[in-house]
């Protein structure tokens, strides 16, 4: 059985422009390296060697950065989409042969994450399951009044300012290799991929972690991780 890594790190990153009008997201510094070479970093640390990094805007920059992984410690491959095949559709041009019992970690190019990539593998692995999805949960503040009517109009209450806890996906998924040979051609959505196994009756966990977990897509987030860093909250 052999782990793979696999980084979707071909995005526009629309909403952290004007900085990815010159740098693909993933390349983004983020204190003393860059997105992407944190997220390499992890997968190295839990010793994941075959990485796949899928790239597509300015992805000639993440290359030339990136190169051939072995500063990394790792054997780094790449896949090219010509036109955008979606977060689960790029999966399909994986260059390895991917055995029915190989496992593939797939994680978003712009995640800062504590989760640690080792133990959610062993968990995987040891369930059986198909797919999983780690997932996170944060509670949702709406800061009006938040009006129930029912029948005719008539008011039933008014919650104000509730607040509700809502898990999220994290875009860090798992799948075995036999999971990936279901995958359809052509473009196709990580959670329209996801329920479509489920539904399908293949099994679909959800691995509920509470270590830190950010998605870096907007300019705020990512002043707030390289906050974090400087005063220490991270290594």
């Amino acid at each position: 059985m052999t782990r793979y890594g696999f980084v979707l790190a071909g995005g526009k990153g629309m909403r952290l422009r004007p900085y990815t009008q010159v740098l693909p997201k993933p390349l983004i510094p983020l204190g003393d390296e860059t997105i992407v070479e944190r997220v390499l970093r992890s997968l190295h640390d839990v010793g994941l060697r075959k990485v796949v990094v899928s790239v597509g805007y300015l992805g000639y920059l993440i290359e030339s950065v990136l190169g051939n992984g072995e500063r990394f410690g790792l054997e780094i491959a790449y896949t090219h989409e010509d036109t955008p095949l979606g977060t689960a559709g790029a999966l399909g041009l994986i260059p390895h042969t991917v055995a029915p019992d190989d496992t593939v970690l797939v994680i978003n190019g712009d995640t800062l994450t504590t989760l640690d990539f080792g133990a959610l593998l062993d968990w995987f692995e040891s369930t059986g399951a198909d797919a999983a999805l780690a997932c996170a949960e944060r509670e949702i503040v709406i800061d009006y009044g938040v009006v129930t009517a029912g029948e005719n109009g008539r008011l039933e209450r008014i919650d104000e300012k509730p607040t509700t806890t809502n898990l999220l996906s994290t875009g860090i998924n798992v799948f075995r290799g036999s999971a990936l040979r279901l995958l359809p051609e052509g473009r196709v959505e990580m959670p329209d991929f996801l329920q479509s196994l489920s539904r399908s009756g293949h099994e679909v966990l959800c691995h509920v972690t509470d270590e830190l977990w950010m998605d870096l897509g907007r300019v705020e987030d990512l002043a707030e991780a390289n906050r974090m860093l400087a005063e220490g909250d991270l290594r």
